[in-house]
């Protein structure tokens, strides 16, 4: 039997939704997401984010707790954000509680490809 883990520099499943859930508590939004949105996007359904309902969200308390993307303002549950590292993995940063922040999928990854080519093009340059 070939001994494997579920972990690598990102930690376990365990110690991820952790962070999730702890970024998502931290920089709670002034509104959470209607408990029925949030089951529907956790699951992969599609959701129409026209509906005012949606994006506004509820008032806090009254609905799945969100955090807001850091960079374009979406609604965020624990199910759907993402961790962002505000020093990137390839310039040393680690994923520290003082080293991370909320995005959406979106932005999140819209980034970390660009700096991973940077980096390589100054070491082919050196």
């Amino acid at each position: 039997m070939r001994g494997t883990s579920n972990t690598n520099e990102r930690g376990s499943s365990y110690s991820r939704r952790a962070r999730k859930a702890w970024l998502v508590e931290t920089y709670r939004a002034d509104r959470d997401m209607h408990a029925l949105v949030a089951e529907c996007l956790a699951e992969g359904s599609i959701v129409n984010p026209l509906r005012s309902w949606v994006m506004d969200g509820v008032p806090r308390g009254e609905g799945a707790p969100a955090c807001r993307c850091y960079r374009c303002g979406k609604l965020l549950t624990v199910s759907l954000v993402t961790v962002d590292r505000i020093k990137p993995g390839c310039k040393g940063g680690t994923y520290a509680r003082s080293n991370i922040r909320p995005a959406c999928s979106t932005c999140n990854s819209s980034t970390g490809g660009k700096l991973g080519a940077e980096q390589r093009a100054l070491k082919a340059a050196a």
